[in-house]
Parts: structure tokens; C-alpha cells; sequence
């Protein structure tokens, strides 16, 4: 246990040690210095941004591993930054953080698919844990992606997600429908995904949805 635990310690240390490049969209000048302040401890290039418009700019040429933003109110700024990002870079994590007590803005945010939600200012331990997390669960994903599905996995893979039943699929690719079947399980736990919901969302983290028709008639089998 004591191993397993050192080991993974040593992975996350490994992981933070790997951050170099950290977009900041401040916009709030008590919380800004004291997040540069955590974030100066841990040796890593900030760039600050005082509007979403700059910082999405950035984001579409110059590199960054991590986004952490301020979503005050009034005003839609902090969504818009987030949904963005997750449009332009949606491989970069993005850590958001709401006004104390902002229930409703923190539900919001993890909604639009924030990598977390921390009240400001936040305390050091917390910031650098909601960075370790998001940067592991980039690894990960990184590590599933370098693990490509093959040509069929990938035909199910896009018939599952247009909602096509086993039967179905087995009759669309010519193959029973215990193979479709099998593939379908494959397919989940390579993916780690718990459902179908579950798959979609990590299909749309991992870049692996593809278009298909939005008409159901246009799914029938033929």
C-alpha cells in the first residue's frame, strides 16, 4: 500500500513538474496577485489576460498546458472564456473561480465542462491540487488517445453514439450481434466509461466524435 501510494505521489510531482506554461484571465486585482503569488512558488511561465477576447486570442497560437479564470458577477465573461477555450483547446484544462459562496456559478461552470471550481481567493493547498487533478486527468486522456481504436471498433464506436442498438450495428457492419456486443465492451473500458452518457462526454473530451446524420430516419437500417 505504502508503495503504491509513494508511486503515486511521484507521478503527481512528476505531472506538476511538467507545467510550464499557465494562461491567467484575472480581471480581479486582490485575487490576481495572490493567485500569481501560488503560482510563482511552483516555477511556471504565467501569461495574464485582462479580458476573455485576449486570452482566447492567445490560445489559438501560443501554447498552454493549463487556463485558470476568474467568472465574476455581474456579467457572462467567465463562461464565455470557458466555453471558448473548450471550443479552440478543449485538450486544456481550465479551473474557475467563482465568488464565495457562488453555488449557482460553480454548477454552471463544471456544467460547461470546467476541470473545477474553487471560491476565491483561493488557499494554496486547494489551487495546487485542483492543478495536480486537472493536469492527471490530461495525462490520462493523453494516454487513451495514444491508444487508437481499430478501423471496426471505430465503425461501432460511431454507430453507438448515433443511438443504433447491438442488433443493429451487427446488421449495418455483417457481424453477429455477440461480436458487436463484445466490441461494445471493449470499447467502454478502454474509454473508462460507466454508460453511454459517461461515453459521450469522454468521446467528446478525447476529439473521437465524429458527424453523422441528426435525422433518425436517416439511420435505418437498409
Amino acid at each position: 500500500m505504502r508503495d503504491r501510494e509513494g508511486a503515486g505521489r511521484r507521478q503527481e510531482a512528476d505531472v506538476m513538474r511538467s507545467l510550464t506554461q499557465v494562461f491567467y484571465a484575472d480581471g480581479e486585482k486582490r485575487c490576481a496577485g495572490i493567485v500569481r503569488a501560488i503560482l510563482g512558488q511552483l516555477d511556471v511561465q504565467v501569461t495574464p489576460f485582462r479580458s476573455a477576447a485576449e486570452c482566447l486570442d492567445c490560445l489559438r497560437s501560443r501554447p498552454c498546458q493549463l487556463l485558470i479564470s476568474n467568472a465574476r458577477r455581474p456579467g457572462v465573461e467567465g463562461l464565455e472564456l470557458l466555453l471558448g477555450a473548450r471550443r479552440i483547446r478543449p485538450s486544456v484544462p481550465v479551473i474557475v473561480l467563482v465568488d464565495h459562496g457562488d453555488i449557482e456559478a460553480a454548477v454552471c461552470m463544471m456544467k460547461a465542462g470546467a476541470a473545477d471550481c474553487l471560491e476565491r481567493p483561493p488557499e494554496t493547498g486547494s489551487l495546487v491540487s485542483a492543478m495536480e487533478a486537472a493536469l492527471q486527468e490530461l495525462v490520462r486522456r493523453d494516454s487513451l488517445l495514444k491508444r487508437p481504436l481499430s478501423p471496426v471498433k471505430q465503425q461501432v464506436l460511431d454507430l453507438v453514439l448515433q443511438g443504433c442498438t447491438n442488433r443493429e450495428i451487427a446488421l449495418r457492419l455483417h457481424r453477429s450481434a455477440r461480436t458487436i456486443e463484445v466490441h461494445r465492451s471493449h470499447i467502454l473500458h478502454g474509454l473508462e466509461g460507466a454508460g453511454i452518457v459517461d461515453l459521450v462526454k469522454k468521446c467528446a473530451r478525447l476529439g473521437l466524435l465524429r458527424d453523422w446524420p441528426a435525422d433518425p430516419a436517416a439511420r435505418q437500417i437498409t
